[in-house]
């Protein structure tokens, strides 16, 4: 019996394997060298002008134009000498952007939608409902369907009244966005006014997944949980229960927000950390000693399957070697450094050499504002302690004006 569930385990993996491989195969990526067929560079102009518009539109115009290495890295590259990287993932002020799906992640989960599709499907189900939580603009669940789409060879409106449908042989996927009813929590997450990438029902997470759990099998998508938040995953599994085919966090490691590593833990399931290439608002181009790399790739995929599937993987032009973004820091106290004085707003900051660079007047105007008004993605309480802790990196000019901004500080604090 041991040896025939052994068998039975390998051929389930060899069909994952397979699936993935065809996903590549249509999508245009290949092990070799060269960047992915059909795909073409995005412009910064042009996505500083498609944001500052306030139009939807984004997945449609990264699609075939995401690739990492030939389109997302030079863009990058570009914003950053033009000094309008992250700002440009901010140019709408409550509609901003966290992540640019590229080509790599969108292939990933297109990989691990079909997967579990296709168990249901041999199963004998119908129906699996791709059911985005927190959706926000649904960049990123538009940007999937897109690709599915594409996987499957067929199309899609993202514009139709929800549920959007694809035909995977005898099984029907259905993609949902869902998003909080309530403005001031959008408000807060700065998405009050994204314009969306597909419709968003307006449910409450633990509702969206009651609602669509009683209509069928569910893939569980959740692309960047909000800061500090708690009981997402043990809410899909309760609200799903055997109706949960399987759940995914696109985000950055959990403490990285404020959210504890438990949080993505399952007595029930087993989690898979995948470390697709990718570009989210977090990222930079490092310098020495690490080179562009170090600033890459603060968010990875944390994938919960049903008990007993084989273990989800990333094939080798998908995925990055560098790891989980937080082990990185614990590792290296210099690139802790840098994303601290970056997460303050000094983006001048790249690396070591940085430190002792006087911080441009407009950086420090926008931190005396940001600490002051409490805008800072970092609890009121302690913005000023974690300041203090910038100190022990800068040097210099930088450490003179940190420190004049501190005292300016306190004395404000003194006065109320």
């Amino acid at each position: 019996h041991e040896r025939e569930r052994e068998r039975e385990h390998e051929l389930e993996s060899r069909r994952d394997a397979e699936i993935q491989a065809e996903v590549l195969h249509v999508l245009g990526l290949h092990a070799g060298a060269g960047p992915p067929l059909g795909q073409r560079p995005l412009g910064g102009d042009e996505l500083w002008a498609h944001l500052a518009s306030g139009r939807s539109g984004l997945a449609p115009l990264l699609f075939g134009r995401s690739a990492f290495e030939s389109s997302l890295r030079p863009l990058l590259r570009a914003l950053t000498v033009e000094h309008r990287w992250p700002s440009v993932m901010s140019v709408r002020p409550l509609g901003h952007v966290t992540e640019l799906p590229s080509l790599e992640l969108c292939a990933a989960l297109v990989t691990r939608i079909l997967c579990a599709a296709r168990r249901l499907r041999e199963a004998g189900h119908r129906r699996l409902i791709v059911l985005g939580l927190g959706s926000g603009d649904a960049l990123v669940e538009a940007c999937v369907v897109l690709h599915v789409a594409a996987a499957l060879g067929s199309s899609v409106d993202l514009r139709a009244a929800p549920p959007l449908r694809i035909q995977f042989g005898a099984l029907e996927l259905q993609f949902v966005a869902t998003d909080c009813p309530e403005l001031e929590e959008r408000h807060r997450n700065c998405v009050s006014e994204a314009p969306p990438e597909m419709r968003v029902l307006p449910l409450d997470r633990r509702e969206a997944v009651r609602t669509f759990a009683a209509q069928g099998f569910l893939y569980v998508l959740s692309a960047w949980m909000p800061m500090r938040s708690a009981g997402w995953r043990a809410g899909v599994e309760e609200d799903a229960g055997a109706r949960l085919a399987e759940l995914c966090f696109l985000t950055v490691p959990p403490r990285l927000i404020e959210i504890h590593p438990a949080e993505l833990q399952s007595a029930a399931r087993e989690t898979f950390q995948l470390f697709p290439k990718t570009l989210c608002r977090w990222d930079f181009l490092a310098r020495e000693p690490w080179g562009e790399e170090g600033g890459f790739f603060h968010s990875q995929l944390f994938v919960l399957p049903s008990p007993g599937s084989p273990p989800p993987f990333l094939a080798a032009p998908l995925r990055h070697m560098l790891g989980n973004y937080a082990s990185r820091l614990d590792e290296d106290a210099a690139l802790k450094g840098v994303n601290l004085l970056r997460a303050f707003g000094l983006h001048h900051v790249h690396g070591p050499e940085d430190f002792g660079r006087a911080v441009p007047e407009m950086s420090l105007l926008g931190l005396r504002e940001a600490v002051g008004a409490g805008q800072l993605a970092i609890r009121a309480s302690s913005a000023e302690e974690q300041l203090r802790q910038c100190l022990t990196f800068l040097s210099g000019p930088a450490h003179s004006q940190v420190s004049a901004l501190l005292r300016e500080l306190a004395r404000i604090g003194r006065a109320r």
